[in-house]
């Protein structure tokens, strides 16, 4: 693995996302069950247009999602209370030399763990404790991070402030993980024969 110096969200860390696939956006490729995701050539159309433009694909962005981005480091330090561990921030995660896709987990945890934070509403929390918290429904931001991190386990932790969190293990997938390999691989190939047929239009 090979981590980025840029904190996440700072202009650099943006400019090395342009055009390049991230876990966050893994289900636009493929499905929690390791087949072609529908969305795949909309994705590929988006990122050959930020390659081709030199700009990001302008996403609508709620303001929950603000919100998110605001609690995140509160709830990364309840993290760190509850288990008594250290959760270490880092930017920008390539898999290898090649660079062909990334990820920005919320924190590493020692040498085998990762981090992922998802802000929720109260009644969304209170769901969560009810019924729990549908299995798929991250699967693919997930095992992606802990395919380009080489880490072991992932906890996912929903966060309401004011509210106890909710924190789940995910352990790495071996059988998704070779097909999101093979997906991931596929995808960046053709994205690349793409754009350079647009490039020599």
């Amino acid at each position: 693995m090979i981590i980025s110096p840029n904190p996440q969200r700072s202009k650099e860390w943006h400019d090395e996302r342009l055009s390049l696939p991230t876990a966050s956006c893994f289900e636009k490729i493929v499905t929690s069950k390791g087949d072609r995701s529908e969305t795949r050539k909309a994705y590929l159309y988006e990122l050959a247009g930020e390659k081709k433009s030199g700009r990001p694909a302008r996403r609508f962005v709620t303001a929950k999602m603000k919100r998110a981005v605001l609690s995140e480091p509160d709830a990364r330090i309840q993290y760190e209370l509850i288990n008594d561990i250290e959760v270490v921030e880092v930017g920008l995660c390539y898999k290898d030399e090649q660079k062909k896709y990334g990820a920005s987990p919320d924190g590493l945890i020692g040498e085998k763990g990762m981090l992922e934070i998802k802000d929720a509403e109260p009644h969304i929390q209170i769901k969560r404790y009810d019924v729990g918290w549908p299995k798929y429904e991250h699967w693919q931001q997930i095992q992606g991070g802990l395919f380009i991190t080489g880490r072991m386990w992932c906890d996912l932790m929903s966060y309401c402030e004011g509210m106890e969190p909710l924190i789940i293990r995910y352990e790495r997938d071996y059988e998704f993980l070779e097909k999101l390999e093979y997906e991931l691989n596929e995808f960046c190939y053709d994205l690349a024969i793409f754009i350079n047929k647009i490039n020599n239009r």
